[in-house]
């Protein structure tokens, strides 16, 4: 494929309600929208909306390393994507937002030219739908309550929670009460996002376990693995590592210290598709599970980390793909859960493009282009 232009769109896309996290309250999902034109006219598309707490770039960082890898990019020859992040390597070094970005639109753009889908560029036997579980984004726990009873009526079967933010009597409460909404036929996992001591964590799991609680994402600091370790060798609930798997090479550590019993893999944090399939492999490997989730990304992302999911075999745990209800607005109406699970768009590629009139919404500043 030859690159005739690349478009680089800095977007702010505002949430319903903030989401609180133990990294801070989310208001707002800003970064940029990367789209690459090849000369036949097939358009590819990725986004780089880097969040705190996951040794991301910052959004103006990721800007500015696309619109060097654009550069490098745009008017060659470029056999593949993989061909195409090892010429931007120098570019994408110290930015794995955007290097993330750069590998969707050129996946999205190379299967849209050979005529497939993603998830079929990305592996051989993709299902057509996948299980997922939501987010509630309450943070009290009447509020939540409802929340995980209109989500279970709509027929999800996990749900999830995130912790951390309150002292844990005010979290434990919440997980209680949602327990009590949905009962014991569906599952409930929650997302400390590294907030607790080893000391607390301990205390905290029996609680949960207690609750009934599948899996506990993330309970202590990211560097941690020692310590996560002895954490998951007493603990009476799975242990799932996130702010831990950054790339390849610290899901690597995570396996070489067996602290996880299932890796999280948010293709928008680890630089790309490409990166989550080799840290796939190596877990497959090491006989630790893979959940995909996403990173409060757009349709966009959303649409990516879908098609990995969808590519890659099922795992006991849903994948974490329903986070579009949090957003008040969004690039496209996207693939949306029915019934629990979100199934692969029919057309090539992603499925789907940005919406033009959603795009000028969404857009804060100038467009930069970079043409041949």
């Amino acid at each position: 494929m030859k690159l005739r232009a690349a478009r680089l769109t800095q977007i702010a896309v505002p949430l319903r309600a903030p989401l609180a996290t133990a990294h801070g309250r989310i208001h707002t999902r800003e970064g940029v929208l990367l789209e690459l034109e090849a000369h036949g006219g097939a358009r590819g598309f990725g986004e780089a909306l880097p969040l705190a707490g996951f040794d991301l770039e910052s959004p103006t960082h990721a800007r500015a390393a696309l619109a060097d890898a654009a550069r490098q990019l745009v008017g060659s020859e470029i056999d593949s994507a993989d061909a195409g992040l090892g010429a931007a390597a120098r570019d994408l070094a110290r930015a794995p937002a955007a290097r993330a970005a750069l590998d969707a639109a050129l996946r999205d753009l190379e299967a849209r030219e050979i005529g497939t889908s993603l998830a079929a560029s990305l592996g051989a036997n993709a299902r057509a739908r996948v299980p997922t579980a939501l987010l509630l984004g309450a943070e009290h726990a009447d509020g939540a309550a409802a929340e995980a009873r209109r989500a279970v009526a709509a027929g999800f079967r996990v749900l999830k929670l995130k912790l951390g933010t309150n002292a844990f009597d005010a979290d434990r409460a919440r997980v209680a009460a949602v327990r009590e909404a949905i009962g014991n036929e569906v599952a409930l996992r929650v997302d400390a996002n590294g907030a607790w001591s080893e000391a607390t964590a301990a205390a905290h799991l029996e609680a949960l376990a207690s609750l009934d609680v599948e899996l506990v994402e993330q309970p202590l600091a990211s560097e941690a693995l020692e310590a996560l370790a002895r954490l998951r060798r007493a603990s009476p609930v799975p242990l799932a590592a996130d702010e831990s798997v950054r790339d390849v090479a610290s899901a690597e550590r995570v396996l070489r210290f067996e602290a996880a019993d299932v890796l999280v893999v948010k293709p928008a944090a680890v630089g790309g598709l490409g990166s989550a399939l080799s840290i796939a492999r190596r877990a497959r490997e090491a006989q630790v599970e893979v959940l995909v989730t996403t990173f409060l990304d757009t349709a966009i992302g959303r649409a990516g980390a879908l098609h990995l999911a969808a590519a890659l075999p099922p795992g006991r745990h849903a994948a974490g793909l329903a986070t579009g209800s949090l957003l008040a607005d969004d690039l496209a109406p996207g693939p949306v859960p029915k019934s629990g699970a979100i199934a692969l768009p029919s057309d090539n590629g992603l499925g789907f493009s940005p919406d033009p009139a959603a795009l000028t919404r969404l857009t804060r500043g100038e467009t930069l282009e970079v043409c041949a």
